[in-house]
């Protein structure tokens, strides 16, 4: 099966989560350059690299839409940012698509409204503790992007299938 990456963008940092099945590491792009265009640039050439080494075309990109914000600058960054994603993934023929972050909040965690702390909780319950505790907040919403991620993409493996019944026929007919 491929592998789900969640992309969680800031202005001054991309988080993706490699989610394979039920094992998954955290990469972080991130820039400290003082202007905004240098900031870019160094992103999209982090991302640029990560998308041409480490993602296969079986992979599957779910990035985090733009979340309202009410500076008018930070949005406009952050379209540049998720635009940069998008460009770079169809380049590169990567399977993607947008996630709303409500719409990830409530189906993984049970609120589109979900805190940090509630987001941080629900990792630690599905992946452990020990495991997510070195992660930062921008890696934790990853991680629970590729995981709603995945649930999108076993829910479309198996929509095509009338029951259950049909799919174990099929594969005990070697269909499937």
């Amino acid at each position: 099966m491929s592998r789900v990456i969640g992309i969680d963008v800031s202005t001054k940092k991309i988080a993706c989560i490699l989610l394979d099945e039920s094992t998954w590491r955290d990469v972080e792009f991130s820039s400290k350059a003082k202007t905004w265009n240098l900031r870019l640039d160094e992103l999209q050439e982090q991302f640029w690299i990560f998308l041409r080494d480490k993602v296969t075309d079986d992979d599957y990109l779910f990035i985090e839409d733009i979340p309202y914000v009410q500076n008018a600058q930070a949005l406009i960054r952050l379209v540049h940012i998720v635009a940069m994603c998008r460009t770079l993934a169809t380049f590169f023929g990567r399977k993607y698509q947008y996630v709303n972050n409500l719409t990830w909040k409530q189906r993984v965690v049970g609120s589109g409204r979900a805190s940090k702390d509630d987001i941080a909780a629900k990792a630690r319950k599905l992946y452990g503790e020990e495991e997510t505790n070195h992660l930062s907040q921008d890696s934790l919403d990853a991680l629970l992007i590729a995981t709603y991620g995945q649930v999108v993409l076993k829910y479309r493996q198996w929509k095509h299938y009338d029951s259950m019944h049909e799919h174990y026929e099929g594969v005990l007919d070697g269909l499937v």
